[in-house]
């Protein structure tokens, strides 16, 4: 039971902070501007405004007037001409379009839309003023009076030329701001939307401008002529200029060949001259220096041979021819006499040289 009287109590303290919170501070939404009203004694309104948060003002003494932050938008157009009305709907509002007489004395209907804001910190101003309910109808009769006075200085033509309806909407500009800034608003943009001329005269407009874009189109026309005209010949000078170039470097490729092969042909014949004088010497030598050499050997060789026949000639000579004979003697078969003591055996290799060369 305590518990549940405790939270019993902690919600009823809860609730009661919350009443008190809401009659003491007022809270100001992110897209608005709050203005304080004093209600009691000499009442009048704090001088400033409001930004988005919690402030303090107690119900009952103090009243607040919220005004919209946000850009407001400004159309006259011809949506609302077809619903017969105008129309308002959060920061938007419609109103009928322009009826504009220019100056060269057409009548021409103009949508446009103008944005516009409250000028910072002063909302209360206009709050104070009483214009709170009915400053955006306010600001939609000045716009539309100041709109018709200086667009009716445009003639007909210069309603369909982009550069002169900016450049009169820049100059549109900074009156409209003088004359909106007495209800505490600031413009910030004027958009031209559209432009209708009667249909007669649209059909007529029409053909006098596609007249304009054809007089246009046969200029740039005209323009390109000129220009390709300009591009041919400088293409005709780049390929004459090619031309003699290439000349001018293939007559110095052929000079330059010539000469090459020139000096080609006389180191050729150079080389010729030298073959023919050098290369019969060097086979001459060559030759010569063969048959030295093969003299040489032939000498040596008639001295190897003479000097091994006198050494086989000497005793040692026959001797060695004997002791080879005897060993590269090959006997099938052999008949000793063992009684005769004279008679040598096989394997005596001394005495056999002995019986062969003789004992001398």
């Amino acid at each position: 039971m305590k518990v549940l009287k405790v939270i019993v109590g902690l919600i009823a303290l809860l609730g009661l902070g919350m009443f008190v919170m809401s009659t003491i501070f007022e809270r100001i939404e992110p897209g608005e501007i709050g203005v304080k009203q004093y209600m009691w004694g000499s009442g009048g309104y704090v001088e400033q405004d409001h930004e988005p948060g919690f402030h303090w003002g107690v119900s009952g003494v103090h009243k607040w007037h919220r005004l919209d932050r946000r850009t407001h938008f400004l159309t006259f157009t011809e949506l609302a001409a077809q619903s017969g009305r105008s129309k308002r709907y959060g920061n938007a509002q419609e109103e009928l379009p322009l009826a504009i007489r220019t100056s060269d004395n057409n009548q021409v209907s103009v949508d446009v839309t103008v944005t516009y804001r409250i000028i910072e910190n002063e909302a209360w101003k206009l709050v104070a003023k009483g214009l709170k309910a009915d400053y955006k109808q306010r600001v939609a009769e000045t716009v539309k009076g100041k709109l018709r006075d200086e667009l009716a200085n445009l003639n007909t033509e210069s309603f369909y030329n982009t550069e002169e309806r900016l450049q009169l909407i820049s100059q549109i500009m900074p009156k409209l701001e003088t004359e909106v800034a007495k209800l505490f608003v600031k413009p910030e943009e004027i958009l031209i939307r559209a432009v209708r001329f009667p249909k007669t005269y649209e059909e007529e407009l029409q053909n006098k401008q596609l007249t304009q874009q054809l007089t246009e189109l046969a200029k740039s026309q005209r323009k390109v002529e000129d220009a390709l005209k300009i591009t041919g010949k400088i293409e005709k000078e780049t390929e004459a200029k090619e031309k003699e170039s290439r000349a001018e470097w293939d007559k110095r490729l052929q000079d330059a060949s010539s000469s090459n092969n020139v000096e080609v042909a006389t180191v050729i014949a150079q080389a010729d001259i030298y073959d023919n004088q050098i290369r019969p010497q060097a086979d001459a030598e060559y030759e010569e220096l063969v048959a030295e050499g093969q003299l040489a050997l032939d000498m040596a060789q008639a001295l190897r041979d003479e000097l091994r026949n006198e050494a086989l000639d000497s005793l040692g000579g026959r001797i060695l021819q004997a002791r080879d004979a005897a060993e590269n003697l090959s006997f099938e078969s052999v008949t000793l006499n063992s009684n005769d003591p004279n008679v040598p055996s096989v394997i005596e290799i001394d005495k056999l040289v002995d019986l062969l060369v003789g004992e001398d």
